[in-house]
């Protein structure tokens, strides 16, 4: 008898087994059989492209509609459709509509900031990867855990009808008492991306405990509620009265407005470097952060699992690549102030810093996603 109901639970475990496996096999077979290990030359894609005759996108940029005009021009025959959604609304859109077996989607644009593509959509299979080596052989390794775009960071932006030059050289400045009070930032409860920034931190500790030494002198002594210096940064910091602005045109606003005598500096996206063409008196120096200015958010590209135009799908993600030289038409629209592809090919805009002079922490999805929910907790511990 024993012998007999070990054999049946051992039937019953090896059944759940090989449903899981099949599960995952399920969304490999798809993506291999429909090419995404190849690396298939545009001529070969667009035979194939042409016979399915659309394509559909979901993207957070309104950039996209002017490369998919490009690509339409370039090769007839190929209707794209691109859908312009929110960054908030995109990943809750395609899981909904997915989950009711409905795949209208086959390329996914948007960004990762806190992992979660990474370990719920990627992890299940539902997105795939497409990078071939013909396009992303010269991409570091270190940003390919998912097809990269491009990348955005944020940094801190100054006054520059004060300062000449950044004013500050450390996140610990920003606890200091002449900067209470003048110090514009977002909240992170409720914005990932600064919270992943602030995890970030929190995981690179050491750093943050050797550069306090370097500003003030002596070794950071911890309170009983720091656990490390990461968090002791964000205790001190909210002690010093920061000002939270609602979005990053707002920190702009706050720290560029001309006719200051005494502005604030602001933590904002890099892309808001633009607006000065709007009148703001700003700029950002990254450069001279002695640790890091925080960790890039990665525009990502991917390709939707079951979608019904593969190589159409296959072909414009190398279009908007650049194509194999990196100088096509395609990523023209994404040539700009405050962006950064990772590709080495790809043209950067004029004015830009290169990217490896940017003092970064390198961004571990594995680490924040298991981590940023405790910063964001301590976080509004001590906001109030």
């Amino acid at each position: 008898m024993k012998r007999t109901l070990l054999l049946l639970l051992s039937l019953v475990m090896a059944l759940s087994l090989a449903i899981t496996a099949f599960a995952g096999d399920e969304e490999t077979k798809w993506a291999q059989d429909n090419g995404l290990l190849l690396d298939e030359s545009m001529d070969e894609l667009y035979e194939k492209a042409k016979a399915e005759g659309k394509l559909v996108i979901s993207t957070i940029s309104s950039r996209t509609q002017k490369v998919a005009n490009a690509f339409m021009e370039m090769y007839p025959g190929i209707d794209v459709e691109v859908y312009d959604i929110s960054s908030g609304v995109l990943k809750e859109k395609f899981v909904t509509e997915y989950e009711s077996g409905i795949y209208t989607v086959d390329i996914l644009h948007s960004k990762e900031q806190v992992g979660e593509y990474t370990f719920e959509l990627f992890k299940e299979g539902w997105l795939h990867n497409y990078q071939p080596p013909s396009i992303f052989g010269n991409v570091p390794d270190s940003y390919k855990t998912l097809t990269p775009l491009m990348l955005e960071l944020n940094l801190w932006f100054y006054n520059t009808e004060v300062y000449d030059k950044s004013p500050i050289t450390s996140w610990w400045d920003l606890t200091r008492e002449d900067w209470r009070g003048r110090v514009v930032f977002q909240d992170a409860a409720s914005n990932d991306a600064y919270c992943a920034a602030l995890t970030a931190m929190v995981q690179h500790a050491d750093q943050m405990a050797e550069d306090y030494e370097k500003v003030f002198g002596e070794p950071i002594q911890l309170d009983a509620d720091e656990p490390n210096a990461g968090y002791a940064f964000i205790k001190r910091f909210l002690a010093n009265n920061p000002v939270m602005a609602k979005g990053s045109d707002e920190v702009i606003e706050l720290v560029g407005s001309k006719g200051q005598t005494n502005p604030p500096v602001g933590y904002s996206s890099s892309v808001k470097l633009r607006k000065k063409d709007e009148g703001f008196a700003i700029n950002y120096g990254p450069k001279e952060m002695q640790v890091a200015n925080g960790i890039p958010a990665l525009n990502f590209i991917s390709i939707a699992n079951k979608a019904n135009h593969p190589n159409a799908a296959k072909m414009f993600i190398k279009f908007w690549m650049g194509g194999e030289d990196g100088k096509g038409v395609g990523y023209a629209p994404l040539v700009s102030l405050g962006s950064w592809s990772v590709r080495p090919e790809n043209e950067s805009a004029e004015g830009n810093i290169p990217l490896a002079d940017i003092p970064l922490w390198e961004v571990d999805f594995d680490y924040i996603y298991m981590n940023i929910e405790t910063v964001r907790d301590y976080w509004i511990t001590h906001r109030n």
